[in-house]
């Protein structure tokens, strides 16, 4: 995992396990960078890091999240995915981006969001 995967998967952590530290202004702003970022991780990366500069408190939980992420490699030199385990995705797959999978955690975490507030259809 590169430092700017590092940084993502952190950052998606923090959306999940952290969704209350997000104002309603937070939500939006977020959602509006990562819709405008490219799909490069480098990109993606910076642009968190630039948005959490003027949050200092969700800055704070990412910075400790990030911290908390194991090395990428396991004893075998194999790379690791997200909390040190092998990919779930098959490898005939393309897994999903990084912009993909922050804009998930967003619709799955922000109040901003219908799509987990409505009730299935019978």
């Amino acid at each position: 995992m590169s430092a700017y995967q590092k940084t993502i998967q952190a950052f998606v952590k923090v959306i999940k396990s952290e969704p209350a530290l997000f104002s309603q202004e937070d939500w939006l702003s977020l959602t509006e960078l990562i819709d405008n970022l490219p799909d490069d991780d480098e990109e993606i990366s910076k642009g968190i890091r630039d948005w959490l500069k003027s949050r200092s408190q969700i800055n704070e939980v990412f910075k400790n999240k990030r911290q908390e992420l194991p090395s990428s490699l396991n004893n075998d030199g194999q790379i690791l995915g997200p909390g040190g385990n092998k990919s779930p995705t098959p490898a005939n797959q393309q897994s999903e981006s990084s912009k993909e999978l922050i804009q998930n955690a967003i619709k799955l975490n922000s109040p901003l969001s219908d799509d987990k507030k409505s009730p299935p259809k019978p």
